[in-house]
């Protein structure tokens, strides 16, 4: 579980535990502890068996690819593949390839809804740079 899920999870229940408590009426709990337990599932991180044959890339993350694109960059032509997560995907993302980490850079931004394709652009993010055997990958 990221860190993030037992904070918002655990603050949840307690404060179905305190509503419980003061009113005297279980009912009010119960939108707190199903916040919670929304929260304690979308936060989850379970274990992914990972291919370790040299070469291979994987998906930082769960979701559908929404596009693959030839893009221009100041560092050269690159492949862009966007990945959809819904509300229902882990929202864990990990490191597409074995490496070293050369570089990360977060970006300050708005919270746009991931359906709008000006979030790809405007949202908070991090980019992260990997270099493997003979070639690097970014991800944000």
């Amino acid at each position: 579980m990221v860190r993030d899920g037992y904070i918002y999870g655990l603050s949840l229940l307690l404060v179905a535990g305190l509503l419980a408590w003061a009113t005297g009426n279980w009912a009010w709990s119960v939108a707190p502890v199903l916040l919670a337990a929304f929260f304690l599932w979308f936060f989850r991180d379970p274990r992914r068996t990972v291919p370790a044959e040299p070469g291979l890339v994987v998906s930082p993350g769960d979701g559908v690819v929404t596009e693959t694109v030839a893009i221009s960059t100041p560092d050269g032509p690159r492949q862009r593949i966007s990945i959809f997560l819904s509300v229902f995907n882990v929202h864990v993302n990990r490191s597409p390839i074995a490496g070293v980490l050369t570089r990360v850079h977060y970006q300050k931004g708005e919270y746009l809804n991931a359906m709008n394709p000006a979030s790809a652009d405007r949202n908070e993010q991090n980019a992260v740079t990997v270099r493997g055997e003979g070639y690097e990958v970014t991800f944000k």
